[in-house]
């Protein structure tokens, strides 16, 4: 694909939760000279407050619903009137062209907290995409060029396939083998922004930056310090993970092993690579003594082993399962996979992660296609790391966790003891004009 023409290389500002990054991003905005415009994304309201409220010298808009005009429209609005800007992942997902004209216009700084959703699989079967497709004999409803971007071809069209419609005119839908389809975050969105700044930890083994290898988007890396000299946050040198000092983090993550020899073996119900993977949970449901047992040990971990009780424990698994393994007491302490950038749990003091992730096989291969490579145990470590500093580690307690899975425990463990440097090691990080 065609290098896309940024004037700067997106900044990644990539460190440890909790060292600072929205801080550091609060800090910018209040000493930036009252013509710089920004618009702060973040996956949360509850940090859309925070930003109104911690951001002083400018003063920020949050897109609303007002007399009919929704919050799409009121966003683009805003930026017709070049206001300083907070809001959600999920409605700036749906920025479209003209939007972003005017965005260029004003001369935007963007700040997206986490990574936003780049990528998703679209619902349709097979054998809808070979209707698509025209291989039923009949005219074809889209055409795919030459990077696989769907173009819609009948003018004049109500049917089944409107949401397919939608996303293929907006350039926003590419076709993988004909026999998937996804929606793909326009990358047109990075071009538009005078500088772009996105804050996470493990960029690395992030989705986005494999959105950003298919699309030979340019990325430099940072990280962010606080220094205690000037009382200020600064960016420095991006430190990879593996240099980082995890021996204080090992310390403050205390995870669960048989204690005693004639000790049960919570983790051995994991021992097998695949436990508690989609596959292996949807082929053990069916097992209600197996499904007894993971309530049994995860209950048992957190009042019996911890004794804590429920409302200090924040556990997980993939959504579908939830109420098949929820412990005991503890329904509503569920926390979801994919939990980045709030507070709202760092009081939890134990951890219970009932899941193995492995990324979509369809959009791995999808990637793998467009020639980037993937690195599914560290995509994995990332989305593990990003969960556990929801809870009170965040700003450095300690945590007991209960992770039966041998594989994600494994990972863990590599990463604690830094063994991590191979996926660092494999390819240059910093990426420049």
């Amino acid at each position: 694909m065609e290098q896309l023409n940024i004037q700067n290389p997106i900044n990644i500002i990539d460190a440890t939760c909790g060292r600072g990054k929205t801080s550091w991003a609060i800090q910018s905005m209040n000493e930036a000279d009252e013509t710089e415009k920004f618009m702060f994304i973040t996956p949360f309201l509850s940090e859309v407050k925070r930003i109104k409220k911690s951001v002083t010298n400018r003063k920020y808009y949050e897109p609303e619903v007002d007399k009919g005009v929704t919050k799409l429209d009121s966003l683009k609005k805003l930026v017709r009137l070049g206001k300083n800007i907070v809001s959600t992942h999920e409605l700036f997902s749906n920025i479209d062209e003209v939007t972003l004209g005017h965005i260029a216009s004003q001369k935007y700084t963007l700040i997206l907290d986490e990574v936003a959703n780049v990528i998703e699989q679209a619902q349709i079967s097979k054998d809808d995409i070979k209707l698509l497709l025209g291989h039923d004999g009949n005219e074809p409803y889209v055409t795919v060029d030459e990077n696989g971007f769907v173009e819609w071809k009948r003018e004049q069209y109500d049917g089944a396939f409107n949401r397919i419609e939608r996303l293929a005119r907006t350039n926003n839908l590419m076709i993988f083998n004909d026999t998937a389809m996804f929606w793909t975050f326009p990358v047109s969105v990075f071009k538009a922004f005078k500088k772009v700044n996105i804050l996470t930890y493990m960029f690395w083994g992030q989705s986005q930056r494999y959105y950003f290898k298919m699309f030979n988007v340019d990325t430099y890396f940072q990280s962010v310090e606080f220094d205690k000299s000037t009382n200020r946050f600064e960016l420095v040198p991006y430190v990879k993970p593996t240099k980082e000092n995890v021996e204080l983090l090992k310390q403050r993550i205390k995870i669960y092993y048989p204690s005693k020899s004639n000790e049960k073996n919570m983790n051995e119900i994991g021992d097998k690579r695949g436990a508690f993977s989609r596959s292996w949970l949807t082929n053990s449901v069916k097992d209600e003594e197996l499904m007894k047992q993971i309530k049994k040990h995860s209950y048992n971990f957190y009042w019996n082993k911890c004794k804590v009780k429920s409302d200090g424990v924040m556990w997980t698994c993939l959504k579908d399962f939830e109420k098949k393994v929820s412990p005991k007491s503890a329904a509503k302490q569920f926390v979801s996979l994919t939990a980045r950038a709030t507070n709202d749990y760092i009081d939890k003091e134990v951890c219970i992660y009932l899941a193995n992730r492995f990324m979509n096989p369809v959009e791995k291969r999808f990637f793998q296609f467009h020639k980037v490579k993937v690195d599914e145990d560290f995509w994995a470590l990332s989305e593990l790391i990003q969960w556990l500093f929801r809870s009170r580690i965040r700003r450095g307690e300690t945590i007991d966790l209960y992770i039966p899975s041998s594989r994600m425990r494994g990972l863990l463990e590599t990463y604690l003891n830094g063994e991590a440097v191979a996926w660092f090691e494999q390819e240059e990080i910093f990426i420049t004009n």
